[in-house]
């Protein structure tokens, strides 16, 4: 059984039977002291006063986010489907994980509507884009980051799209966010691929080059491979190379510009390489 590191994951809401009831909000009583009476008010106020569908609050020096259940116009529930059932998915999913030693953000609060977590620090993709800290603390996370997927794969859980912008690190600890994709349905050998491929392409879509912190994710996750994923994906891209040669004329635009299509060789010979 994978080792899970997940100290500051910290999860107040399991579902909406338990007793304790803020407004429209509940909470789980559990070994961890619950937020306190005022934080509680603090996210009730907030929620009361905003409907961006992702928001920042700041209460007595803690970081809280808030996410909404997505408003949308008939075309594009048409084209994205219920959001309600999306949204109602998500938070399961984050119950989900959780209780399978995920490290997710921990839950603060929730209602019909909106879920409240904790901060979780900067995502990998801010720590690429700014260069943040000494590269030798950067390669740390990304083969952190590598590990833990790794670590998901071998309890049989797939992420569902763990591009490295939900992917943060704070005091040495890795946290996934957005499952907006988990499915029972993907949590197969198949899936798990595709979330390795993914965390890797998203990463060269940042950098448009290679770099130490990819490798450095690269290898955690492979020394901690749990059943011949990587074979798997390099399997996958094999069979995927002709996407590059019908992409090329979009590759071709000018710096800055379609980094995603840029990164679609990087990946390919990424998975490649043996």
């Amino acid at each position: 059984m994978a080792k899970w590191h997940c100290r500051r994951t910290v999860c107040f809401v399991l579902d909406e039977k338990h007793p304790y009831i803020v407004g429209n909000m509940s909470q789980n009583p559990t070994t961890t002291p619950p937020p306190d009476a005022a934080l509680l008010a603090a996210i009730a106020a907030h929620v009361a006063a905003t409907d961006q569908r992702v928001s920042r609050l700041e209460h007595d020096g803690q970081i809280i986010w808030i996410k909404r259940q997505e408003k949308l116009s008939l075309r594009m529930r048409l084209q994205k489907g219920n959001a309600q059932t999306a949204f109602r998915a998500e938070r399961a999913a984050l119950h989900t994980l959780r209780n399978a030693g995920v490290p997710v953000p921990g839950i603060l609060a929730e209602g019909p509507d909106f879920i409240a977590t904790s901060d979780s620090g900067p995502s990998l993709k801010y720590l690429l884009m700014t260069q943040s800290g000494r590269l030798d603390q950067r390669k740390q996370a990304f083969a952190v980051a590598g590990a833990q997927l790794a670590a998901m794969h071998s309890s049989h859980l797939s992420h569902g799209r763990p591009s490295i912008k939900d992917i943060c690190w704070a005091n040495e600890q890795i946290t996934f966010l957005d499952f907006e994709r988990f499915h029972a349905k993907r949590n197969t050998p198949k899936g798990h691929a595709h979330d390795l491929i993914m965390m890797v392409f998203s990463a060269y879509a940042v950098t448009g080059r290679d770099c130490p912190e990819i490798e450095a994710a690269i290898e955690g996750y492979r020394k901690n491979d749990p059943d011949h994923i990587w074979e798997r994906a390099a399997s996958w891209c094999h069979k995927m190379r002709w996407i590059d040669f019908v992409t090329k004329p979009v590759q071709w635009r000018g710096p800055g510009k379609a980094r995603e299509f840029k990164a679609i060789p990087l990946t390919l010979t990424a998975f490649a390489r043996s």
